[in-house]
């Protein structure tokens, strides 16, 4: 898989038709499987989140946010979120889409007590060639943050600092999960994204926005709603 990804490194061309591909098949399955309901408030999404100061204020940030209502509490819900990543529980979504395209995820959708202690410093692994993001904050049944950044690479073994192949100077983006009480047993689920990098205009900002934005908003959703499933099933 290191040879897979040295030869898209060097290959922009293969890079951007494997992506496109993948994102057009997102697309169409996030339409046909949520269509546009669903999405979080205005507020909500203006609404400062543990996170959002990770990238501190750099220009040019895309953001997107997304959020389910869980019926069911906090403690229901974080146990599925402090166990995700290639090594443990997959990430909940289209294993078998992420597979064909050379994740090897393989979902678990029950509680593993041994991947329960998610902590500052730990590693999410998204691919095996070391594409994933670092730990950065975490407070127990509440939320955790994690971020990638090429400027300042994690120290984690077996890393590597993601830059898609498009003439980008850096790419940095943060990860991060929120779950609020809501009361009455049940809990409001947000995930949220940002992203920076240079030249951030033009085609590439285009690029990002459509290869890498499409098929993030697809997967998560399909997390979100399959995390909450399992939750509701604990009840």
């Amino acid at each position: 898989m290191n040879n897979l990804t040295a030869f898209l490194n060097e290959h922009t061309i293969w890079f951007i038709i494997i992506c496109f591909g993948l994102a057009d098949i997102l697309f169409f399955l996030g339409l046909l499987y949520y269509g546009f309901s669903n999405p979080p408030t205005e507020e909500e999404k203006s609404r400062v989140h543990p996170g959002d100061d990770l990238l501190g204020n750099e220009p040019g940030r895309m953001r997107g946010t997304l959020a389910v209502t869980v019926n069911a509490p906090r403690e229901k819900v974080w146990p599925y979120l402090a166990q995700i990543g290639l090594r443990q529980a997959g990430f909940y979504s289209f294993e078998w889409l992420e597979r064909l395209c050379g994740f090897d995820i393989r979902n678990t959708f029950t509680i593993v007590e041994e991947w329960q202690n998610m902590k500052k410093g730990d590693y999410i692994f998204y691919h095996q060639c070391g594409i994933g993001s670092e730990v950065k904050d975490v407070k127990q049944g509440e939320y955790f943050t994690s971020i990638s950044d090429s400027r300042n690479p994690s120290e984690f073994p077996g890393t590597i600092a993601f830059v898609p192949p498009i003439g980008l100077r850096f790419f940095a983006w943060t990860w991060s999960f929120i779950l609020e009480d809501l009361g009455n047993g049940q809990t409001r689920f947000f995930t949220r994204c940002d992203a920076v990098f240079e030249p951030n205009k033009g085609i590439r900002k285009c690029l990002v926005a459509f290869f890498l934005g499409i098929p993030s908003f697809v997967m998560c959703k399909s997390m979100l709603k399959k995390i909450k499933a399992c939750a509701e099933q604990q009840q």
